[in-house]
């Protein structure tokens, strides 16, 4: 603010602090300060403000009784009664419009500096001049009156200035014209008193705008930081549906493929083609292991996956891994090497911790050409105090720069594989870890050097081992599989259908087809040998698989159900979660609908 500005800030015109920091930016604080001023101006408040004049005129007529102290009543009342007529109508009307602030403020401070001045004129009309009984008696009036109405209205510099300048200056001029040395002294007294009382009433109100314009900022940073997170989320929602819709679309066809494979498979089972029946049938899994990637990210984002936590043997863990990806690293050439010293048990879900190394493992075998994997556990300790097993992963492969490292826990993120190698699968490994690392809350660590291989690490809790932890089982004797023998099959996809169709007619079963709810609730009248209903999810009409499926549990106990579906929204998985039915995912294999079925 230029120097030749000073005598204006010190006049209190608040319109220049506008102007430097802008009207819009102000606008939020001019409408708490004008709130405030009138959260103040109570009933309880207006009473004892006229009761305070009142008590100042009835004492002074009584002194000295005289026509000039009625003038002065009905002027300091009259005010008083405009401003509360003004405040309460104001208050009646509700907030007040964002064009309406700066003149509201306006009207406020000019009704103060009309109540201003018929306190100024107190002096002049009430006191006797050169009675030094009625000149203190009027200065401790207006003192009490200036002082309180400053705590008042601190929150705005103008309407502060609108009454204590006038009032004081009015009883300082007064005091000054009685003369004297008592009316000097008091009057020098009290300018100093109403200059320190402006100075530092303006303080106050300047350190309450600059609260308050810091709180606004930040509730306006924190809005646009919502709307920002609001964007990014359903940018992740929108690709979440894109994505479901897109695995739905392609694992229709793709279960067809499947079950139509099985059945060519089973039946040139000696022919001189099932070579390459079997290599169909191979390319077909991988394409379903790849489509159930994206479906694990969706259940883990529906929420629908709920870890059982149990005491795990790691010993038991490894040899589990071990058995399933030692035959591949044997196929590249490389040395799997696992080790877990002494008998370590950690607390956590069997299948989901199985599958977090796993794909740590994976990874580590997908990216390593020459060398070896080694799988470690060894006792450590988590950041509260408590033992835990530190699971390690370490490979001698290509490594991760750094700038990529926090990149590799992204969907569909490959470190170099730009062309997007099949081979190299889809990029969905290490999102699952982090999300299985959130839910299991196992904190998953990266280190890594490009050119010399990486290492991951797995921090899990470690738990005193149980009774019969060690103890080893005899596996249970392979019973006989039973599939039941009718079966309908409801599913208004006529590709699908005939593929299940196919597929269950050769292991056996009498087949009834449907292609809605209306014809699968006609089917179960005319044929109550039906024991299975095996349901797709989308259905036309209103009424979808899992709602039929409900229906039937409730209507026939006995009745089987099977949900097959190529749904992965989170929001669909959740719902079939919640209905506790069986369910299969497309593509399904074979070996899913045996066990499905048979059980």
């Amino acid at each position: 603010m230029p120097k030749a500005a000073a005598w204006q800030r010190l006049l209190l015109h608040e319109e220049l602090v506008d102007a430097e920091r802008g009207a819009d930016t102000m606008r939020p604080v001019r409408r708490a300060q004008l709130e405030l001023l009138l959260q103040k101006f109570s009933l309880a408040a207006s009473i004892a403000a006229a009761l305070y004049a009142l008590a100042l005129w009835v004492l002074f007529y009584v002194l000295a009784p005289s026509p000039r102290v009625l003038v002065w009543a009905a002027l300091v009342h009259g005010v008083q009664a405009l401003r509360y007529t003004h405040t309460r109508r104001l208050l009646a009307r509700g907030p007040v419009p964002d064009a309406e602030l700066g003149p509201e403020l306006h009207r406020q401070t000019r009704l103060l500096w009309m109540l201003g001045g018929a306190w100024a004129m107190a002096p002049w009309l009430l006191m006797r001049h050169g009675d030094t009984a009625s000149m203190a008696l009027m200065a401790v009036f207006i003192v009490g009156m200036v002082s309180s109405a400053a705590a008042v209205l601190s929150s705005h510099r103008q309407t502060v200035a609108a009454f204590v300048v006038p009032a004081m200056c009015g009883l300082v001029l007064a005091l000054a014209w009685s003369g004297g040395l008592i009316g000097w002294i008091m009057a020098l007294a009290l300018a100093q008193y109403s200059s320190t009382l402006v100075k530092w009433t303006a303080q106050q109100v300047d350190l309450l705008v600059d609260s308050l314009q810091v709180r606004f900022d930040r509730e306006d940073l924190a809005q646009r930081l919502a709307e920002q997170v609001e964007r990014v989320e359903a940018g992740s929602r929108e690709k979440t549906r894109f994505l479901a819709s897109a695995s739905h679309d392609l694992r229709q066809p793709l279960h067809a493929v499947s079950l139509f494979t099985a059945v060519l498979e089973h039946g040139l089972a000696q022919g001189p083609q099932h070579e390459t029946v079997a290599r169909l049938a191979h390319s077909v899994r991988m394409l379903g292991t790849s489509l159930d990637g994206m479906l694990d990210v969706s259940r883990l984002d529906a929420g629908a996956v709920q870890p059982r936590i149990e005491t795990l043997g790691v010993h038991a863990l490894f040899v589990s891994l071990q058995n399933t990806y030692g035959v591949r690293a044997q196929e590249k050439g490389l040395r799997l090497r696992i080790r877990a010293p002494g008998d370590l048990h950690v607390a956590s879900d069997r299948l989901l911790l199985e599958r977090l190394l796993g794909n740590l493992l994976d990874n580590a075998l997908k990216y390593t050409e020459q060398g070896g994997v080694l799988v470690a556990a060894r006792p450590a300790h988590l950041p509260d105090g408590g033992q835990a097993v530190r699971f390690e992963i370490l490979d001698t492969g290509i490594g991760i720069a750094p700038a990529q490292q926090a990149q590799v826990f992204e969907e569909f993120y490959q470190v170099g594989n730009p062309q997007r190698d099949r081979a190299q699968g889809l990029g969905l490994g290490l999102s699952i870890v982090r999300r299985l690392s959130a839910l299991l809350q196992h904190p998953v660590q990266l280190r890594s050097r490009p050119g010399r291989g990486t290492r991951f690490g797995v921090l899990v809790r470690a738990v005193p081992p149980v009774a019969s932890s060690g103890a080893v089982l005899p596996p249970h004797p392979r019973r006989p599989v039973q599939l039941p023998a009718h079966v309908l099959v409801l599913d208004d996809e006529a590709v699908s259908a005939m593929a299940m169709a196919s597929w269950l007619s050769a292991q056996g079963c009498r087949v009834r087809l449907a292609a809605d709810v209306p014809a699968a609730r006609l089917a179960l009248r005319q044929h109550p040998e039906i024991s299975t209903v095996v349901a797709d999810f989308r259905l036309p009409g209103s009424e979808s698989g899992l709602d039929f499926l409900v229906e039937v549990r409730l209507k026939l106990p006995e009745m089987r159900g099977l949900l097959v579906t190529g749904e992965t929204a989170p929001e669909r998985i959740a719902a079939i979660r919640a209905s506790g039915l069986p369910c299969l995912f497309k593509p399904v294999q074979p070996e899913q609908l045996v066990e499905a079925l048979a059980r």
